[in-house]
């Protein structure tokens, strides 16, 4: 019998696509004698390294393709060469609907609510709000009663011995005990998801003064304004120099496989609505996330087994979108400014058990 060869679609935000890898590992145990290929948008696809689940890896330059019609279709021709029999499309942008159209793929499977979604042979309906986006992708493959659960449910991402070996003599090299880390996440790719530094500050100086880890800053190269800020409004804390020498930062100091790992190994976790919350997710990490202008209900929470979800309940005006936005549609970003960080770092001492 000729194994099934089978493409998946994914070229959304890198949170999403970490999501999706439980998608990933439902297909391949669905289909078990498949070829499964996934194509990502260009800068994430280094996270699905070593992944057993995928037999290949398609990545799709947005950027060049939405400026060159030709870079396009001459994409699409290579994808119709591979004689896919069938292809899932968990994004559901026009484009991604399009795309897995001319895949000549005789079996399309996205969602009901996609663009082009006429260009679907099945199409399943994605509620906005309710069910986690885990089991918005499982409905495109199984009924719900079928729903993995347990580990099944979380994100897989699989680290390499030499990844491992590297963080580890970074964490010898960087902690200055044995008491292990607190990893905080404070930045977003949308602002009105965002945390105010001086409140991550607050947070910061809690920890430091109640407990004996060190906090650990995450982020981009992107984050290093973020980073600066941070610093500049812990020199004026009445910290101890002890405690002051357990806050490090390695924004913009890692790959996102690194990054992978110093997650793996943390005590905990508090951020933003934001990618650090899937990789904890990965690792059943607690986590205590911090809602802006999103909500819960539209279902990118932690899979971790502890977690918190921190929100101003009291706002009519949230949520303001499902990605939040450059600013405070109301100009007074009370979901954030209202944020309690004592409550905060209670939320986190509950998860840490």
């Amino acid at each position: 019998m000729i194994p099934e060869k089978i493409l998946i679609i994914q070229t959304a935000f890198l949170g999403d696509l970490i999501l999706s890898t439980s998608f990933f590992r439902a297909v391949h145990l669905h289909h078990p004698n498949s070829e499964i290929h996934i194509l990502v948008n260009s800068g994430t696809e280094s996270i699905l390294e070593n992944n057993p689940d995928i037999h290949r890896i398609w990545v799709l330059d947005k950027k060049k393709i939405k400026v060159n019609i030709f870079a396009f279709f001459s994409y699409a021709n290579q994808l119709k060469r591979e004689n896919f029999d069938i292809v899932y499309s968990p994004h559901f942008s026009f484009r991604s609907t399009f795309l897995s159209f001319l895949t000549g793929a005789p079996v399309r499977v996205g969602y009901r609510e996609s663009g082009f979604s006429f260009l679907h042979t099945k199409k399943v309906s994605r509620p906005k709000q309710g069910p986690h986006e885990v089991e918005k992708l499982f409905s495109l493959l199984l009924d719900s009663e079928e729903f993995p659960s347990g580990r099944d449910r979380r994100p897989f991402l699989y680290p390499k011995q030499e990844e491992e070996v590297s963080v580890e003599m970074a964490r010898k090299r960087l902690l200055p005990n044995d008491e292990g880390y607190i990893i905080l996440a404070p930045s977003s790719l949308w602002e009105t998801k965002r945390l105010p530094e001086e409140k991550f500050v607050s947070i910061i100086t809690q920890i430091l003064r109640k407990r004996r880890e060190t906090v650990v800053l995450i982020g981009s190269k992107q984050d290093l304004v973020i980073e600066s800020n941070i610093n500049r409004l812990l020199k004026i804390e009445p910290l101890q120099m002890r405690d002051r020498s357990r806050i490090i930062s390695i924004i913009g100091k890692t790959n996102l496989r690194e990054l992978m790992v110093w997650i793996s190994g943390a005590k905990g976790m508090v951020s933003n609505d934001s990618s650090p919350i899937h990789f904890a997710s990965a690792f059943n990490i607690p986590t205590v996330m911090i809602y802006g202008a999103t909500i819960p209900a539209f279902g990118y929470g932690s899979l971790s087994t502890k977690h918190k979800f921190m929100e101003v309940d009291s706002l009519t005006c949230r949520p303001c979108g499902i990605h939040g936005g450059r600013e405070c549609p109301e100009t007074h970003f009370r979901c954030m400014l209202d944020q309690n960080t004592v409550k905060i770092y209670e939320a986190l001492e509950e998860v840490l058990g």
